[in-house]
């Protein structure tokens, strides 16, 4: 059926009955749980990046945006996995809606601790390791030699204060 069909049809003839409704809230709660599933697997891959020299403040960012579109994809399946249980409670729905309904809770639990083990991962990388600059960044050549420098003179200045300790 195209749009141009839908738009033929008298608005009585839209309608769709119980049955069909509930087909199709079941595929979008399943669609949802593809895409945080999808999301937490693209999650995983810039995780196992932490620490690498790929670990640049944009690649933080890649993450941090990553946890806002999961977290909205949780959000948003959350509510239409909720409406869809509801409505199996009201409309006395039959056993195998039920059945395929706790399926959808089950593979959505299964998703979001998939997911907190990697946002734990996560949490414990990113507090080790500091994102690395790119290498337009970098101080050039020179910065190295007074920084070098620097430390020197700092190292001398300790080692001669710890002698007239003494």
């Amino acid at each position: 059926m195209s749009f141009e069909d839908l738009e033929r049809e008298p608005q009585s003839g839209r309608r769709r009955n119980a049955g069909e409704a509930s087909q199709s809230a079941s595929q979008g709660v399943a669609a949802g749980i593809f895409q945080i599933n999808t999301a937490v697997s693209s999650f995983k891959h810039l995780v196992d990046a932490i620490g690498t020299s790929r670990d640049t403040p944009d690649h933080r960012q890649k993450l941090h945006n990553t946890r806002q579109r999961i977290g909205q994809l949780v959000k948003d399946t959350s509510a239409k996995l909720k409406a869809l249980t509801e409505d199996d409670h009201r409309l006395d729905a039959s056993a195998s809606k039920k059945i395929e309904h706790a399926k959808l809770a089950r593979d959505f639990q299964t998703v979001l601790k998939d997911y907190q083990k990697i946002q734990q991962l996560s949490a414990e990388r990113e507090t080790a390791y500091k994102p690395s600059l790119p290498p337009s960044a970098l101080p050039s050549s020179s910065g190295f030699d007074e920084l070098s420098t620097t430390s020197l003179d700092l190292t001398a200045e300790k080692q001669l204060w710890r002698e007239q300790k003494r």
